[in-house]
């Protein structure tokens, strides 16, 4: 346990993507966990607005972030994806490029509804640039770019392999991109659920094409859910968690039936793994000294039905307001109009399995980094979770949640801060 830990304190990491929920949460864990030797975290916009953000999300955490400022552990770096050199100083790359051991870019445009050029511009383009630069850090050990499972969503059910895929043979990535910014659309999106999963894909065949010699792990999280254990249980920014947002969409009183396409009558599994799980794959892997693609998914964790995940809002909910939701039904014929929730979330009925061999080589850790659910409950965390959501979206004096900043604040005296 103790070797991680020192791989860690010797380390320079440049982060992107630290006010979104996965960002949050591997800031939290390279600057207070782990004591990286220095964090540079990109930001964009003001100073001020990341820090509240980070106060918002991490309220019992914040302290320590702001400890590690003062004392310039942790280093904020003005600057924009989506701009020249990543819109950074000059002087501040330059430093940047000969300090930097590792790369983790968590930074992505993670919109279901956004249009395919502006999902490129933010998800693509920015990525290549990072990785561009990356080649001129004669330190550079570890580049994590984090992807998604969802990228490989144009396939049929069935197994995904930690392997990059291929729409056509020969793969003509480049091409792709050239018709996208000269058109804004590709004849290939059509196989995808959204936007969004697409740019993950051609951004996956783009990276490994053009930079071969670089130390590429490709990260693929499926739906990332709120944390179970760090920066404190239940976090997980709004917004960040989608099947968080689907219960939020499930509980609204509108009555009658939420109908999903369902061959397998909902007993697919609809994966989704906690975000400090994913971190924690994250950063195991990167001292492995893995390359390639891994997977992030519930095989982590545990694997959930699309039909258990909508039940549990009438599991936990009063009963003179689930009396008022719609009812899932489950339907195997196509022509039959699907709710709108159902046609949003395209990935509830499909069944693929995410397979993960690279986890074997993985070391067995107790403490912040432990993959194991020895100590976790999953019924009072669902439980937990469902009203948490109710609460915030509806109120509701019957259901008084406990703050999970005090989850947090026990968390952090746990890791033996």
């Amino acid at each position: 346990m103790t070797e991680i830990y020192e791989f860690y304190k010797q380390q320079v990491v440049f982060l992107t993507g630290a006010t979104g929920g996965l960002g949050g949460c591997l800031l939290y864990k390279l600057s207070i966990v782990l004591d990286v030797q220095r964090l540079y975290v990109l930001i964009r916009g003001s100073e001020s607005r990341a820090l509240e953000r980070w106060k918002h999300t991490m309220l019992q955490q914040f302290r320590h972030i702001e400890d590690r400022i003062s004392t310039r552990n942790i280093v904020l770096v003005p600057g924009d994806m989506t701009k020249e050199r990543l819109g950074i100083a000059v002087e501040t790359l330059c430093t940047i490029e000969k300090e930097v051991t590792i790369i983790i870019n968590a930074a992505a445009n993670i919109s279901f509804r956004a249009p395919l050029l502006k999902v490129v511009l933010d998800n693509c383009l920015p990525a290549l640039q990072l990785a561009a630069l990356a080649v001129k850090m004669t330190r550079l050990q570890h580049f994590v770019q984090v992807s998604s499972a969802y990228a490989n969503s144009f396939l049929p059910d069935g197994p995904v392999d930690e392997k990059v895929y291929y729409l056509s043979s020969p793969d003509d990535a480049e091409g792709e991109l050239e018709e996208i910014l000269r058109t804004g659309t590709t004849r290939y999106l059509q196989g995808f659920p959204w936007a969004y999963a697409y740019s993950k894909q051609l951004m996956e065949r783009l990276m490994t094409a053009r930079f071969p010699n670089l130390p590429i792990l490709l990260l693929r999280p499926t739906s990332i859910g709120p944390a179970i254990a760090q920066p404190y249980e239940m976090y997980g920014p709004q917004g960040s968690c989608p099947i968080s947002t689907l219960y939020a969409r499930l509980m609204q009183p509108t009555g009658g039936k939420s109908v999903w396409y369902a061959p397998t009558h909902g007993h697919n599994i609809l994966d989704e793994v906690p975000v400090d799980l994913v971190a924690n794959v994250l950063l195991q892997h990167v001292h492995s000294g893995t390359r390639g693609v891994v997977h992030a998914s519930s095989s982590y964790y545990i694997p959930k039905t699309l039909e258990w995940i909508l039940e549990q809002p009438f599991n936990y909910l009063p009963p003179h307001w689930t009396a008022r939701m719609a009812t899932p039904v489950f339907v195997q014929d196509k022509r039959v109009k699907e709710s709108k929730e159902a046609k949003f979330y395209r990935i509830g009925s499909r069944a693929w399995e995410f397979r993960a061999p690279s986890s074997r080589c993985l070391g067995i850790l107790d403490g912040p980094l432990k993959l194991g659910l020895s100590d976790h409950n999953i019924d009072r965390f669902v439980e937990l979770r469902i009203r948490s959501i109710f609460y915030q979206n509806f109120g509701g004096e019957e259901y008084p949640i406990q703050k999970a900043e005090g989850v947090g604040q026990r968390t952090i005296a746990l890791a033996k801060l």
